[in-house]
């Protein structure tokens, strides 16, 4: 189900094994007025959605983010993600972020470091450069 879509920006409500997730598909080069733009938007769209989607009683949520075909980010942008909104998704409900790497080198080697270091914190991000394995780590991290 779509929710939102923008030529930088596409976020849509998806499922594996009946567990709804919102996925969004980023592309091109990321303006950062633009990026920050989109993410508050996407913050106001999680904001009103989530709960439309999320099953009663699933303790685990979902955030897939595919950047593979995101060309160009700074790393401000990296950092600013990571301190100011990671904790807001965190607070709408999401407890996992899976990040599907960009295929241009210069973009995913800032993606890359976007890792949450502790394994055991109550939102966590991971980077994956394949499809399957990040909805499989998903899962079998999930208690849902």
């Amino acid at each position: 189900m779509r929710l939102y879509t923008h030529p930088k920006l596409r976020i849509t409500v998806e499922e594996i094994n009946n567990i709804p997730y919102i996925k969004e598909v980023w592309r091109g080069i990321l303006n950062p007025v633009v990026f920050r733009d989109l993410i508050d938007t996407s913050l106001d769209i999680y904001a009103k959605e989530i709960k439309k989607h999320k099953i009663t009683g699933q303790e685990k949520f979902l955030l897939y983010a595919d950047v593979t075909e995101l060309e160009m980010i700074r790393q401000e942008e990296i950092t600013w993600l990571d301190t100011e909104i990671n904790p807001q998704y965190e607070k709408l409900g999401f407890t996992h972020q899976a990040v599907l790497s960009p295929i241009t080198l210069i973009a995913a080697n800032k993606v890359d470091e976007y890792n949450t270091d502790d394994e055991n914190a109550s939102f966590i991000t991971k980077v994956f450069r394949d499809h399957k394995k990040a909805l499989k780590w998903f899962l079998d991290d999930s208690k849902i």
